[in-house]
């Protein structure tokens, strides 16, 4: 029989709900109604409740006192949070192929994680390759994300995130050739798509109180461990409260052209934002909060949108980009 016309629909979700409330303790019309208007359309009970009560539906719920709109129980033998897990779709599998494929996913995951998947997915055709795509704005020497070492300090790295403090080994500057040993508490994980590297946000301490914050690439960590050192009494992991900010934020105007909004949106993503729309122009004025460590990279980001987004403010901003423009201009064409 037929149950749901698509199995992602927010019926099955509400289904799945009632059956898994209705596999501990017996659920009456009322609280169905009440689920179903929390995880679907407001009218969707109009349609749910008869199918589930009486009609097609109705072998999964088993009826209790003997009434039409009665109490009942799940009729499935085993547990709905198992039982009714929703399969992937073909598409999925070979998105997620596809991922998994990437050597920047591969850190998120255990060895036997990655085996798992190796063998979940090994009839699956990937959506698309890596080498399908060429980066023309990034640079050669990302980190290396294959290498055994990096995938284990990574690793450690993930582990202690806003958990546990870190004992580091660091290679300073490679004109001097000199490291240095640390005791950070590692507060967030940041990823430069410009530079193709993982970067750790950390917090020095010393005994019961931060001293200084760290921003470490983490491909020239030389040793990384999780130290048995006490956190310091009400520390803040949240990294943000350490960081810079700048006095103003950037303000650009995005059009609705090419997608602009949604691809802003998304590459934008890790900066804290503002956006309204602006009816009278039809387009989109959004507030961009950034750190001035990050300036350099923010300008030349939003450069690479073209005509589709216009740089409003702030003044000294603007300034920059006008001087890089201008810049461009005499490298190809000649002063002006």
């Amino acid at each position: 029989m037929e149950f749901f016309h698509e199995i992602y629909s927010a019926y099955f979700q509400v289904v799945r709900k009632i059956l898994l409330e209705a596999s501990t303790a017996p659920i009456d019309a009322c609280r169905m109604k009440d689920i179903s208007q929390t995880y679907a359309i407001e009218e969707s009970f109009l349609t749910i409740l008869p199918k589930l009560l009486f009609g097609p539906w109705s072998p999964l719920l088993s009826p209790r006192g003997g009434q039409t709109y009665g109490c009942a129980l799940s009729s499935l033998s085993q547990d709905p949070e198992y039982s009714l897990k929703m399969p992937l779709t073909d598409l999925q599998k070979s998105w997620l192929k596809a991922l998994s494929l990437d050597p920047r996913f591969r850190l998120f995951l255990s060895r036997e994680g990655l085996v798992r998947l190796e063998e979940e997915l090994a009839s699956i055709e990937p959506l698309y390759l890596p080498t399908d795509f060429h980066y023309f704005d990034q640079y050669a020497d990302g980190d290396p994300y294959t290498s055994p070492a990096y995938r284990e300090h990574f690793q450690t790295l993930a582990r202690a995130l806003g958990q546990a403090p870190l004992h580091v080994v660091y290679e300073g500057a490679k004109a001097h050739g000199s490291s240095q040993s640390l005791e950070l508490l590692p507060c967030r994980l940041q990823y430069s798509p410009k530079d193709d590297k993982f970067r750790l946000l950390a917090v020095s301490f010393h005994g019961k109180r931060p001293k200084r914050t760290y921003v470490l690439n983490v491909s020239r960590i030389l040793t990384c461990e999780i130290s048995s050192a006490p956190v310091p009494e009400s520390f803040d992991w949240d990294f943000s409260s350490w960081q810079q900010q700048a006095p103003e934020p950037v303000r650009i105007r995005i059009s609705r052209e090419r997608n602009a909004l949604e691809r802003c949106m998304l590459h934008f993503a890790s900066y804290e934002k503002k956006t309204l729309y602006e009816p009278e122009t039809d387009t989109y004025l959004c507030s961009i909060y950034y750190d001035p460590a990050d300036e350099t990279e923010l300008l030349i980001q939003l450069l690479s949108f073209g005509p589709v987004i216009r740089i409003l403010g702030p003044e000294a901003f603007l300034a920059q980009v006008r001087r890089r423009v201008f810049r461009q201009h005499d490298l190809f064409y000649g002063p002006l």
